[in-house]
């Protein structure tokens, strides 16, 4: 009996071990899984990157700081010929689909029976498996990258240019621009970005597409443009060398090309009055005196080009007539010019481009304006200068002289009229006036003469005078009066007190000008 008991108990005791042996294996496997559940089974990557044994959040993590110091470590090169562009492409807005690869890959090995996820959490799976996270990212930012360095590739195109040498018109082929294309090149940036082998390339090389950029006038933009429009010369005589060349200057420097809708300063084609661009001391009028100033002259160069534009149907944007008459132009046919003051301006509203030529030959300023046969009006055009109202010369004003004797006197300043003059431009066609317009009105303003009157004391000599011969009596001497037309090629210009009304008077204090 004893020995049956002693069975007994050692099968309970066997039982038992055995139980808790077989419970305690079960809770071991249980706990192993458990935790395997909340892991990735081994021999798992995502890229190069062996995610076994970690949890999502860990792997989420490694993968988020891997990326990001790659994408710090590598820039995309926008590139063409020497000129080169770069940004960091984590400046680029790219992203990882990290979380869907996550789950995807934590699947493996965690939808298998339990043991067999035991078995996987101890031995790992059977084959390696990689998963490869997809790139994807905003348009945005690489269109703005594109966007501000597209001026780095751009290359200006140059138009066709023309000119005339020895009344021979050269035209000066265009040259071809180039601009980025920047469609097609953020087309290549994306797909450069999304291939898989620039992933470890520290540089990503793109060569930015260009398009070609056709400049707007062309060497055949000129072939029709060489026709004669307007040609209006005036006179002028060998008085003064230096204001000879200075019309020969101010001649050259107005001729030029002037593109459609462009307007035409006078200011910028002469300036600046330097002897260094050219110009020599010439009479000028100021103030009813002759003064010397460089560029003396220059304003019979305006008042030519004036006339030439007058023929035609060109817009006249500015024009200024002198303060007194001048001999080169009828009334109201003149321009002035005074820097930073008054400016001669025209607007090429031919829809074609323009040629001013001008140039001086046998005493004469010629200006010729060429263009395309179009732009020749379709009427005969003359003009007719109207005195509106004749304004007497002011009383005559005296100045007393030391250097003259007394009862001497010398007209210094002649008395002018001032004078109001319409010009009319007159349309025919077939010898018949088809309209007249108003083209502008001038004012001339009057003059007062100056008279200086002697006042130096004669010194009579007591010395008994030798009889002699009696002789003729000599009549005071006067300087020659100036005429108003001005023989002498000297033109009348703006007194300080003449500047029109738009112009502030305290400017006038620091003004530079040529007056004339």
């Amino acid at each position: 009996m004893k020995s049956k008991s002693l069975l007994k108990w050692s099968a309970i005791i066997g039982a038992v071990v055995i139980i808790g042996i077989s419970l305690g294996t079960i809770g071991y496997i249980y706990t192993k899984v458990t935790e395997f559940e909340q892991v990735f089974a081994q021999n798992v990557y995502i890229e190069d990157l062996s995610v076994g044994g970690l949890t999502k959040e860990e792997a989420k993590l490694k993968l988020e700081n891997m990326k990001e110091s790659e994408l710090k470590q590598q820039s995309i090169v926008l590139y063409k010929n020497e000129i080169k562009k770069q940004i960091a492409c984590n400046e680029l807005g790219i992203t990882y689909n990290i979380d869907e690869t996550i789950n995807k890959a934590f699947e493996l090995g965690h939808q298998e029976s339990f043991f067999e996820k035991y078995r996987i959490s101890k031995e790992g799976l059977a084959n390696a498996q990689k998963f490869e996270l997809t790139k994807t990212f905003s348009d945005e930012p690489i269109h703005n990258f594109i966007k501000e360095n597209a001026t780095f590739f751009y290359k200006e195109p140059v138009n066709a240019s023309i000119e005339r040498k020895n009344r021979q018109f050269f035209v000066t082929k265009e040259v071809e621009g180039e601009a980025l294309d920047e469609e097609a090149t953020f087309e290549k940036m994306a797909e450069a970005l999304k291939e898989p082998n620039n992933e470890l390339n520290e540089l990503i090389e793109v060569e930015a597409v260009t398009k070609t950029v056709i400049p707007e006038y062309t060497e055949a933009s000129f072939a029709d443009v060489q026709t004669l429009i307007s040609s209006f010369s005036t006179s002028y005589n060998n008085a003064s060398a230096n204001r000879n060349e200075n019309l020969k200057v101010a001649a050259q420097k107005i001729s030029r090309m002037l593109l459609p809708d462009e307007i035409f300063y006078l200011s910028n084609q002469l300036e600046p009055f330097t002897e260094a661009a050219g110009y020599k001391n010439a009479g000028v009028i100021v103030n009813g005196k002759i003064e010397d100033g460089l560029g003396g002259g220059v304003c019979q160069v305006a008042s030519t080009l004036y006339n030439a534009v007058l023929l035609t149907d060109i817009e006249i944007v500015s024009r200024q007539n002198h303060s007194l008459p001048v001999a080169y132009v009828p009334l109201g046919r003149d321009a002035t010019y005074a820097t930073g003051v008054i400016d001669f301006k025209f607007k090429n509203n031919t829809g074609y481009p323009l040629f001013i030529e001008g140039y001086c030959e046998n005493n004469k300023v010629y200006v010729n304006i060429y263009g395309h046969k179009d732009a020749i009006p379709e009427y005969d055009i003359k003009f007719d200068s109207v005195v509106t109202e004749v304004i007497p010369a002011p009383a005559t004003k005296y100045e007393d002289d030391s250097t003259l004797e007394k009862g001497k006197e010398v007209v210094e300043v002649k008395a002018l009229d001032g004078k109001r003059v319409k010009l009319y431009k007159l349309y025919y066609k077939n010898g018949v006036l088809e309209k007249k317009e108003l083209v502008d009105t001038s004012y001339y303003k009057p003059r007062a003469a100056v008279i200086k009157r002697g006042t130096k004391e004669v010194v009579t000599n007591h010395t008994p005078a030798t009889p002699t011969t009696p002789q003729a009596t000599t009549p005071p001497t006067t300087v020659p009066e100036e005429t108003e037309t001005n023989p002498t090629g000297n033109e009348a210009s703006i007194p300080i007190d003449d500047i029109p009304p738009s112009v502030n008077p305290d400017d006038l204090n620091n003004f530079e000008v040529i007056q004339q």
